[in-house]
């Protein structure tokens, strides 16, 4: 049943609404870049991933750039005595540079870091345990 009924003001602003909704999504969103522990040879080293733009994106940590493999989809695998020299940033993540030269822009994100990843080695002598 086709009707010419006028179209109220609040249809129009709700159509009008999921247009915008539609143009405010980025075509490519970005994951948030990882940080996880992973074994290499007998060492333990770090491993950092992410996703960026462009492969040709370089990816740095404290002013350092990292050697990366993959395209777009990155990641980048360092000895952990090399990732405990890099600057720890609040709340224990570390600050990834992604910087675009072409394009002339650079992206810091923080990427949290696995819980006493970075942390020095401590031997305990004992540990005391008591409820309360």
């Amino acid at each position: 049943m086709v009707t010419n009924a006028p179209v109220s003001a609040v249809a129009k602003a709700a159509a009008l609404i999921c247009g915008l909704v539609v143009f405010a999504v980025p075509v490519e969103a970005e994951s948030a870049a990882q940080a996880r522990l992973v074994h290499c040879g007998a060492d333990t080293c770090l491993r950092l991933s992410g996703h960026r733009s462009d492969a040709t994106t370089a990816v740095s940590v404290g002013g350092r750039e990292l050697a990366v493999e993959g395209g777009r989809d990155w990641r980048a695998t360092v000895p952990l005595a090399t990732a405990r020299t890099w600057p720890i940033a609040r709340g224990y993540a570390l600050r990834v540079t992604l910087a675009d030269a072409a394009a002339g822009t650079e992206r810091i994100q923080s990427v949290p870091l696995p819980p006493g990843s970075l942390g020095s080695h401590v031997e305990l002598a004992s540990l005391v345990v008591s409820g309360r």
